[in-house]
């Protein structure tokens, strides 16, 4: 389960700091059961002679951390953010054109496998250059429960870099026309 949480709260398009303190009090939580689960079995089966120990029975203890080591492995490729996003991107795709065409918010809705709740379409923001501005493009920012809108992406069709003076501080080019972003959230 704790595997499956912190998927969750790593497939947006910025990690948050929650997810990290989360993730460092189940995971050492489950650690610690685990090493006093160990030392228990250890401890009974110590003075029983003649027992066998098969190859299944010596296995199963090492299900938590191959759990552990394959879910550190998995978030620190971006595997649960790059799948969540990958089988988002056709609706957001949609999202960010209806938003970009109609110049105003949508409201709150899924879209894909992300919540959004704040969304901006780009009309005359300026590129850092000062020379041209963008038009067409929108900002999508997702809600993902518990956690404050903070996190989210840029779509600019015509493939220039995110403006300066955008809501956003950080960006990530993702694909194509795609931008994640982060804004400030407090940490």
């Amino acid at each position: 389960m704790a595997a499956l949480i912190s998927f969750y709260l790593t497939s947006v398009p910025y990690i948050y700091m929650e997810a990290l303190v989360f993730m460092f009090f189940a995971w050492t939580f489950m650690g610690l059961i685990w090493i006093i689960r160990l030392a228990a079995a250890l401890w009974i089966n110590r003075r029983r002679p003649g027992t066998s120990r098969s190859w299944l029975t010596a296995t199963r203890w090492l299900l938590v951390p191959l759990i552990f080591v394959g879910s550190v492995l998995a978030i620190k490729a971006d595997a649960p953010f790059q799948v969540r996003f990958r089988l988002s991107q056709s609706s957001l795709e949609h999202y960010a054109a209806k938003l970009a065409q109609s110049g105003r918010s949508l409201g709150c809705q899924w879209v894909g496998l992300y919540y959004v709740c704040g969304d901006y379409p780009y009309e005359g923001v300026i590129v850092s250059s000062g020379t041209e501005a963008i038009t067409g493009g929108a900002q999508i920012m997702v809600e993902d429960w518990p956690i404050m809108i903070s996190r989210g992406f840029l779509w600019l069709p015509d493939g220039r870099q995110p403006p300066e003076d955008a809501y956003c501080e950080d960006y990530g080019h993702l694909v194509g026309p795609w931008w994640r972003c982060r804004s400030w959230d407090g940490w």
